[in-house]
């Protein structure tokens, strides 16, 4: 089980283990990632969460950071499993404090939920892994040029096709959300079996498991889920 942030840094009791921070851009703690993590990287995991809208209410973040009209939208997710969007600009300053709170629990390695082009996050005697930065080169060592990318909003596609295109990579576009109802993943996957390049990327850390298989069956077309390269990269750093 997860750890929430109290007064005092509390974790789940195996010393020798590492400790896994993990800061997502919505709200902790993220139980629609514990069962992967755990698939992948062992249930004796001890893990602590923050997150980047802790404390604020759908009306807060709907009145002090309104999406309209902005161009660099990020989506993630409520603690109570709804989905929530944010501007990167407005997201930014919040998601440097959370990562000074996950500072306090001195982690061994830290994973920033978001495959966006978030800012350089260092941390002293941490490791910090970004996903977008990770995933693009895994991508590139596979030796694909063509691929499609999906994304969880209609509003991200044109960021999303630029971002990966500017990394060198001829990109068809979908979106659907893993936060919202299932129909949309599979409207998506229909529309990328139609499209050229025979890799899905699933652009977005809240795609699980059992979606990359199931749009992996629907589309038929292979598909990596971002989740599943930065826990792996994890187990390769520390061990099982």
């Amino acid at each position: 089980m997860a750890v929430k942030s109290t007064s005092k840094p509390a974790v789940m009791p195996m010393a020798k283990s590492p400790l896994l921070g993990i800061v997502t851009i919505g709200q902790s703690p993220r139980s629609d990632i514990h069962a992967d993590m755990k698939a992948l990287l062992g249930e004796n995991l001890r893990w602590v969460e923050e997150g980047a809208l802790d404390g604020l209410t759908r009306g807060d973040i709907e009145k002090k950071y309104p999406i309209a009209g902005k161009h660099d939208l990020l989506v993630s997710r409520m603690a109570n499993g709804e989905q929530v969007c944010i501007s990167e600009s407005d997201l930014e300053p919040r998601l440097f404090d959370a990562v000074a709170r996950i500072k306090d629990y001195k982690p061994d390695v830290v994973i920033i939920l978001c495959t966006g082009d978030l800012p350089p996050i260092t941390m002293d005697r941490c490791v910090v892994l970004s996903p977008q930065h990770i995933i693009k080169h895994f991508v590139a060592g596979l030796g694909i040029t063509s691929l499609i990318v999906m994304s969880p909003e209609q509003a991200q596609v044109d960021n999303a096709k630029k971002r990966w295109e500017e990394a060198g990579f001829h990109t068809g576009s979908v979106f659907g959300s893993p936060y919202q109802a299932e129909a949309q993943l599979y409207q998506a996957a229909v529309k990328a079996k139609e499209l050229s390049g025979n890799l899905i990327i699933l652009d977005c850390m809240g795609y699980k498991i059992e979606h990359r298989e199931k749009i992996e069956k629907w589309s038929g077309k292979r598909t990596i889920t971002p989740r599943e390269i930065i826990f792996n990269t994890v187990r390769t750093l520390f061990g099982p």
